[in-house]
């Protein structure tokens, strides 16, 4: 009897392990399916309208029921019951029962990949999409004293706000709204992303951002937030800086809307922000942009606005901010690599390309004379100007908000 028992045990556990390997076999072929999907534009943009969005815009709603991040519970979970798996299924091989080990082993492995395929439907094809549309003009629309006069016009109204600004001693930014206002008050302003203009591109439904309990262990690991779309859940690391945690908010947000892409996120998020009519939202995405607009300044003018942020109290704020990370360095080059990995995996050039939307093109071009004749300086070697070869998108949009 003990004998048949043993054997049906045995064919059970085989059984399970054969459904376990056949689901495996099923979940990689839909993810190597979606891979190949993904190369081309017109299907991920296709795909990431008509299949992501109704997942993401369902689990966001339901997520939203619950005050608390559930990634971090999804996560809290998983870990400990993969953990509990391969620790049972070291103890059955260890007492020889491998049959049962193995099949612990391969259920693992399918909802590992089940839980992939899943993640990678909903999140996928929205590294592919097509270019996002922002409004802007195109590089040559100004000439160069245009884009100057727009750079003066950002920067007279950026340290008009930092004048009306409240600030700690220390140098933080004060925050006028709770975080269940400023969620609110993000979600608000998502709304302009249902403007004709953008045709559809970005989903109509946008969440509140969800503070995160791991927050110190995120500003180890320098991160500011995480969004798993799956769940439809924009996640925020609210122990950093404030004006660090407005705009990764509205950085998160756009990730829920579609905008997979890390520079794309970065100049939704950009625009969202200093195209506000809300003062302190305005504020904090003016920060973000300062320095790539500060490019556009000639030698002078550029030191009179580098005096002026001084005494609005610019470099107080960004210091405070600078010396928060630089206190959290414990884990930064091991969250580093496992980003640039992930990043590199869906084809987007791993870290670099947070900066895709603010990279500028400088070239160095000889200083002429009235007569077109090349100007000399006193060491013989001709005088040589940086001109802006290419303007930055965000160079492109904020001159086209403050010029029209």
């Amino acid at each position: 009897m003990r004998a048949d028992r043993d054997g049906a045990r045995a064919s059970k556990f085989s059984r399970r392990c054969l459904r376990a390997l056949i689901a495996c076999a099923i979940f990689v072929a839909l993810i190597i399916l979606c891979v190949i999907l993904e190369t081309d534009v017109g299907v991920s943009e296709w795909c990431s309208r008509y299949i992501s969005r109704p997942i993401v815009w369902l689990t966001g709603h339901v997520s939203s029921l619950f005050p608390f991040s559930l990634f971090e519970v999804f996560v809290a979970v998983a870990v400990s019951a993969a953990l509990t798996l391969i620790i049972v299924a070291i103890v059955y091989c260890a007492n020889g029962f491998f049959k049962r080990g193995l099949s612990h082993i391969c259920v693992l492995a399918a909802t590992a990949l089940a839980v992939g395929c899943v993640y990678t439907v909903c999140t996928g094809f929205n590294y592919h999409r097509e270019e996002m549309p922002i409004p802007m003009r195109e590089d040559d629309a100004y000439t160069r004293e245009e884009y100057a006069e727009a750079a003066q016009l950002f920067f007279d109204d950026f340290i008009s706000l930092l004048g009306e600004a409240e600030v700690t001693d220390e140098g933080e930014l004060i925050s006028p709204y709770d975080l269940s206002e400023l969620s609110e008050l993000l979600r608000s302003e998502a709304e302009r992303f249902d403007d004709d203009f953008f045709d559809g591109y970005f989903t109509s439904y946008t969440p509140t951002f969800k503070s995160m309990l791991s927050s110190g262990l995120m500003s180890d690991l320098w991160l500011n937030g995480i969004t798993f779309l799956p769940l439809g859940e924009a996640n925020v690391n609210t122990d950093a800086p404030v004006v660090d945690y407005v705009s990764t908010a509205a950085h998160e947000l756009m990730h829920t809307k579609g905008i997979m892409r890390e520079g794309d996120a970065n100049l939704a998020s950009y625009w969202l922000l200093v195209t506000s009519d809300n003062d302190f939202l305005r504020l904090c995405g003016m920060f973000e942009v300062a320095a790539n607009m500060q490019y556009l300044l000639d030698e002078e003018d550029s030191d009179n606005v580098i005096l002026r942020l001084e005494d609005s109290g610019y470099f107080k704020i960004t210091k405070f901010s600078s010396s928060f990370w630089q206190s959290h360095n414990i884990l930064r080059k091991l969250s580093s690599f496992f980003n640039d990995l992930y990043l590199s995996i869906n084809g987007q050039g791993g870290t670099d390309s947070y900066h895709n939307s603010s990279q500028v093109d400088i070239d160095q071009v000889p200083v002429v004379d009235e007569n077109g004749d090349p100007v000399i300086d006193e060491n013989g070697d001709p005088v040589v100007d940086n001109v802006i070869v290419n303007h930055s998108l965000i160079q492109r949009f904020v001159a086209y908000h403050y010029l029209g």
